[in-house]
């Protein structure tokens, strides 16, 4: 009897799985790296300082744009009386609520003092006021 030897094949490495892999990575990341703006998404330049901290309890934000337009949580500016109407349910039924007045370093001093009268006139206690940590400071955790 007279066997036939087939040669070995050499080994190939299949690349396909591989691309597919790899696209799907570049496009996650490019699709979730997109959402990387602003908290409320509007455009704004918050203050910097040493001291901040952040807060992990739930709260409400309030934004400030450099025009002084005032936004709850929503796309559409909105006037001082509606912010007081529509924080005045939220206070009521949560006591403690926590807003945070996330103003543009271009704001003018006496606009703030007017979103923040408006937000005090619901029946927040104390709100607060939005900063980024400042950049010295970043990357040291204490």
């Amino acid at each position: 009897m007279i066997f036939k030897r087939i040669p070995p094949r050499e080994p190939r490495v299949n690349i396909v799985p591989m691309i597919d892999v790899i696209f799907f990575l570049v496009a996650f990341f490019m699709f979730f790296t997109t959402f990387r703006t602003g908290v409320s998404g509007i455009p704004i330049e918050l203050p910097q300082s040493q001291q901040a901290v952040a807060l992990d309890e739930q709260r409400v934000v309030v934004t400030v744009d450099p025009e002084g337009r005032v936004f709850l949580e929503e796309p559409d500016p909105i006037s001082l009386e509606k912010l007081t109407a529509a924080l005045t349910p939220m206070v009521a039924q949560r006591p403690d609520l926590l807003v945070i007045i996330n103003a543009d370093t271009q704001v003018r001093y006496g606009r703030l003092v007017q979103v923040m009268d408006a937000i005090t006139a619901a029946g927040v206690t104390l709100p607060a006021l939005g900063v980024e940590k400042s950049a010295n400071e970043r990357g040291q955790k204490k």
